[in-house]
């Protein structure tokens, strides 16, 4: 009969799985966090340094920060963040998910409106403008904007009356324009039938909404510099824009619009007197080749999955220590629940995804009854995160394997890019860098993609002898 645990272990585990599911960014200066870049043969393809050395260097920029979803991206901006205050830059972060819609096309219109009204709503915190030194904020001049061009009515017809429905006449006419206000940004990220109608109303506007945004932002500056004085610098860093991914149905044409957003827009994306970084998807480098060129000298930058493998599956072993170090600062008695063996056998299963990785950690300690965990357990823990993946349709484990075996995108038409954006958002396919970029099939259904697709090949080509 298997011993249950003790209240001190189910304490120790307890505490154990609270420190890895906890999803939220870190901060340079947290206990658990891990420099993936320090040391030699890493230091000089470090996103962040190369990002704030760009942004030390010239007046201003705007450069794109590429990664995947849970490798450690927005962690990684908060480094720059403060690396770049230390040194007197005024620092701007904006969850641009907070502002709009992920699920429904992005316009160049409405996105330069959600960037400046986040930032419209950031600068008043009291380490930056404060509070009442703006004349008003983005929102009130985005109605009047509006209100210049086309009836806010066309737009929704309970723009102008949330705030003021259930009051007297009087009470409605002076809360109107507040209503305006409030339901102008609450419809830009809620309402995908106002969206729709905005971006068709701006699309004979967009070069005096351009001029009008950046009005805002110049007349921003100005109070930056009353403030701060007039050498004073500062970043506006945009995060989460990978997170607009649109569904099933519609995937395509959100990947589309993200495209022609930084692609053909890419001038108005420029904010002039201040230094920007948009986090973009990673299918857009591939969908959209030498995109950095429209933006400057090494605009474009990928954030990887740790290698913890090189491309003929020999193990780094640099990877793995630092990924030893990300567990054991989660929790420094991990020994008690993971032997040396099985953390390696955790750490290459998960590919150098840092999300993976710590969701693997935590199916073990779900799954552990004795301390240690045995090999048993670690092997359920992993059967479970990988049936999570499967079952994979033929056509993608052929694909898949072609990657696995090229180290590309294995593209053989823009049409296929839908797919592997999907391949890139669930993590079936991770980007590593060892001098160029390149592309590997997740370790945790590998195998069972590269058996699926020897099946496929030997079945097909029977199937064509016999033809």
């Amino acid at each position: 009969m298997v011993a249950a645990l003790t209240r001190e272990e189910d304490e120790f585990l307890g505490e154990f799985f609270r420190a890895v599911v906890d999803d939220e960014p870190l901060l340079p200066n947290d206990s658990r966090y891990v420099p993936l870049y320090e040391g030699d043969g890493l230091q000089e393809d470090d996103p962040v340094a190369l990002l704030a050395t760009a942004i030390r260097y010239a007046k201003q920029s705007v450069q794109l920060l590429a990664g995947f979803r849970g490798i450690g991206k927005s962690t990684e901006l908060r480094r720059l963040r403060q690396t770049l205050e230390t040194i007197g830059y005024k620092i701007i972060l904006i969850d641009i998910e907070d502002y709009v819609n992920a699920s429904t096309p992005v316009d160049v219109s409405d996105f330069l409106m959600a960037v400046a009204g986040a930032f419209g709503e950031a600068v008043v915190d009291e380490a930056l403008l404060g509070e009442n030194v703006l004349k008003e904020s983005y929102w009130e001049r985005a109605v009047a904007f509006m209100q210049t061009r086309v009836e806010l009515k066309e737009l929704s017809g309970e723009f102008g009356g949330r705030v003021g429905a259930g009051t007297d006449v009087e009470a409605a006419k002076v809360n109107a324009e507040l209503a305006a206000k409030v339901g102008f940004k609450a419809n830009l990220k809620e309402d995908p039938t106002f969206k729709s109608r905005l971006q068709e109303k701006m699309a004979g506007h967009l070069g005096a909404l351009t001029a009008d945004v950046r009005k805002f932002f110049e007349d921003c500056r100005k109070e930056f510099v009353t403030k701060y004085g007039p050498d004073v610098k500062i970043v506006v860093l945009v995060d989460s824009v990978e997170h607009i991914r649109g569904t099933s149905v519609n995937a395509g044409d959100v990947q589309a619009s993200i495209e022609t957003l930084f692609a053909t827009h890419h001038d108005k994306l420029k904010i002039p007197g201040y230094h920007v970084v948009y986090t973009i998807p990673p299918f857009l480098k591939v969908r959209y080749p030498n995109l950095g060129s429209l933006y400057g000298v090494g605009a474009v930058q990928m954030f990887p999955a740790v290698k913890v493998k090189d491309k003929r599956d020999g193990v780094v072993t640099m990877g793995l220590e630092r990924l030893r170090t990300v567990i054991e600062k989660r929790q420094p008695a991990g020994r008690r629940l993971l032997t040396p063996e099985e953390v390696t056998r955790i750490i290459v299963e998960s590919g150098g995804h840092l999300r993976d990785l710590l969701r693997i950690v935590a199916e073990v300690i779900r799954r552990t009854r004795t301390l240690p965990a045995s090999s048993a357990v670690v092997t359920s823990a992993l059967d479970q995160l990988r049936t999570e993946s499967l079952p994979i349709a033929e056509d993608d484990a052929v694909w898949l394997a072609k990657v696995a075996r090229t180290g590309g995108a294995a593209l053989e038409s823009r049409e296929e890019l839908v797919h592997l954006a999907r391949f890139f958002d669930t993590n079936m396919v991770l980007c590593y860098r060892n001098g160029p970029e390149w592309y590997d099939v997740h370790p945790l259904i590998k195998k069972h993609v590269m058996d699926l697709a020897k099946q496929v090949e030997e079945r097909d080509k029977a199937r064509s002898s016999q033809g």
